[in-house]
């Protein structure tokens, strides 16, 4: 007997007066695939994913156990090999699925055996029913196969799928093989034909639900206590040592790499996180430690950040509890930020109302400076920062908040503004450096341009120093664009009074036979040769600075040099030639600033 002899009519027995329907003397009966269907989705939903593919896979080789016995005794076969295939065969005609059987190999006690699934009922219905998930879905299919081909083979046999259209493959392919010389990995299956009763199944999801049960009162009962101490007004780091404490782990709330409050189980923790922050990788584990992360937010607004340290990754119980803090330390950290934004805010319009000399009551203005201790006696100066990107500003208004609390810091204009007091003038360059060193330390992919207006000695006259400020920082940002810089008012002094009080015309008939031709040449080729002149000029003629400055090679930059005498009125190789395209592009910059 072949395979592909067997023929659905003359193995059916159908009796139209009794409704018996025999497949090799034994009864069937026929049942939908979408009844099939509804049975499968209603065991996941009762027993849980896992159980139901034990479940299916228990029936599935059964039924294809007893369909090898039926079919092994009715047929004297002419191989083992026709007897194999005769299993693909009958699973065709019983109607699950369409089997094209592809590599079939017996050596000895080996038995490798692969084909396709097509129209297979199980990965339809799950499609239908489900997302495409990450694994195999035809479990009684897989089932079937491995228990007619273990009773005919009489070796321990294990069928897996290798692609399945339940996880998004084209199609289904499947490989069967001998337990004995089978992937470690697919022997894992081989726990899901252990038999269960359902009672035990019952009794482990009943187990489960209490379980469940307890650890949500559990966890309600935590939250109830940190709400206690929220209301109660205590410091968020009562209740980081207090979650930390019932967990037994460590927990650290932070935001933008600033650490807010933080409990340790042990000094060992408290180095690793320090470790795994300075690392700046980010894992789920290191030196044996779990790092667990979750966001704190509110309102689509980040809040902060809080990280579970553990030598166990979170179990159920404490993924529980720790969800149920997460609303505590958002309600509690969104209250600060709001009080905080509102104090910001008020100190924000003071300062700016202080700028624009809208303050003209004395009292007014000695009560508003008292509550932001602000002492309006002593001489102050403005400082202006820009950033690039803009969109970065928060972060760097931020750091620098963190690093200089003393500071009064504020935005205003798109410049992150700083009233300084008392600061002379051989003193402002260095505190800029380090204020751009600050942010370039913690923010190193920005660019930042920074100028420092003229110390005054009344309030009254700070606008004068926040305006200088503001055309410094421009005028550094028109020439530096790509680097980052800082000048001071002492710097431009000069050319600022020179701007001032001199003919606005004559300076123009100046910069334009100086440097007009330049000026045309970038804006005709949105060029840089008039700021690769600057540079030159600000390095005192020193190529390899300049270079550096502008990120070109000392050819490129000659090629420009060459460019820039041929196009302008300046001999760079002269002192007087020098002086005139300085004060040419002085001019240039400081007008354009001027906004004239």
């Amino acid at each position: 007997m072949k395979a592909n002899q067997l023929i659905l009519q003359n193995l059916l027995d159908i009796n139209p007066r009794s409704g018996i329907i025999k497949l090799h003397d034994k009864r069937m009966g026929l049942i939908s695939v979408e009844a099939l269907g509804i049975l499968r989705n209603d065991l996941i939903d009762t027993l849980g994913k896992e159980r139901t593919k034990g479940f299916l896979m228990r029936y599935g080789y059964a039924c294809g156990k007893r369909a090898a016995e039926s079919i092994k005794k009715r047929y004297d076969w002419e191989s083992i090999e026709e007897l194999m295939l005769s299993g693909t065969v009958m699973h065709t005609l019983e109607g699950i699925v369409t089997v094209d059987p592809d590599i079939l190999e017996i050596n000895n006690n080996h038995l490798y055996l692969t084909g396709y699934w097509k129209n297979s009922f199980e990965s339809t219905n799950h499609i239908a029913e489900n997302e495409i998930g990450n694994e195999p879905v035809c479990w009684t299919l897989i089932g079937y196969a491995s228990g007619y081909l273990t009773y005919v083979f009489d070796k321990e046999v294990i069928v897996y799928e290798k692609s399945c259209r339940g996880k998004g493959d084209a199609e289904c392919y499947f490989v069967a093989e001998t337990v004995a010389h089978c992937d470690e990995t697919n022997l894992l299956d081989l726990r899901y034909y252990q038999s269960e009763s359902m009672q035990s199944v019952l009794d482990d999801i009943y187990a489960e639900i209490e379980q469940l049960n307890n650890n949500i009162i559990e966890s309600e009962e935590i939250q109830n206590q940190l709400t206690e101490l929220f209301l109660e007004d205590k410091d968020i780091n009562d209740i980081t040592k207090t979650i930390g404490t019932i967990l037994g782990r460590s927990i650290i709330i932070d935001h933008y790499d600033e650490v807010y409050s933080s409990y340790f189980e042990s000094v060992e923790e408290q180095m690793a996180y320090k470790k795994w922050k300075a690392s700046g990788v980010i894992t789920n584990q290191q030196n044996e430690l779990f790092f667990e992360s979750f966001l704190i937010k509110s309102n689509k607004v980040l809040l902060g950040n809080l990280m579970v340290i553990g030598e166990q990754k979170l179990n159920q119980r404490e993924q529980m509890i720790i969800k149920r803090a997460l609303l505590v330390f958002t309600i509690q950290m969104y209250h600060q930020r709001k009080l905080t934004e509102s104090l910001w805010s008020k100190r924000e319009d003071f300062f700016n109302e202080m700028i624009e000399n809208k303050i003209m009551d004395e009292n007014i203005l000695n009560r508003q400076a008292a509550i932001f201790g602000f002492n309006i006696n002593e001489p102050h100066r403005i400082i202006a920062i820009k950033v690039i990107p803009q969109k970065m500003k928060d972060r760097v208004l931020h750091v620098l908040t963190n690093k200089h609390p003393t500071f009064d810091l504020f935005l205003k204009d798109n410049y992150i503004v700083i009233i300084i007091a008392k600061i002379e003038d051989q003193d402002i360059e260095n505190i800029s450096d380090k204020l751009m060193n600050d942010i370039k330390a913690s923010l190193p992919d920005i660019i930042v341009h920074i100028g420092s207006g003229r110390l005054v000695d009344s309030v009254y006259k700070l606008r004068e120093s926040y305006v200088d400020a503001k055309r410094i920082c421009d005028f550094v940002q028109l020439t530096y664009p790509v680097s980052s810089r800082q000048a001071t008012y002492k710097d431009f002094e000069g050319i600022m009074m020179f701007l001032k009080g001199a003919d606005h015309e004559e300076l123009l008939m100046f910069y334009m036979k100086t440097i007009g031709s330049l000026v045309k040449y970038d804006e005709a080729n949105s060029g840089s040769l008039l700021i690769t002149l600057k540079s030159y000029l600000d390095n005192n003629g020193n190529l390899q600075q300049t270079a550096d400055d502008l990120h070109l090679s000392i050819a490129g930059l000659r090629y420009r040099i060459e460019k820039i005498e041929s196009l302008s009125d300046i001999d760079l190789k002269t002192g007087s030639g020098r002086f005139n395209g300085q004060l040419a592009t002085r001019i240039y910059f400081g007008l354009k600033v001027m906004g004239s």
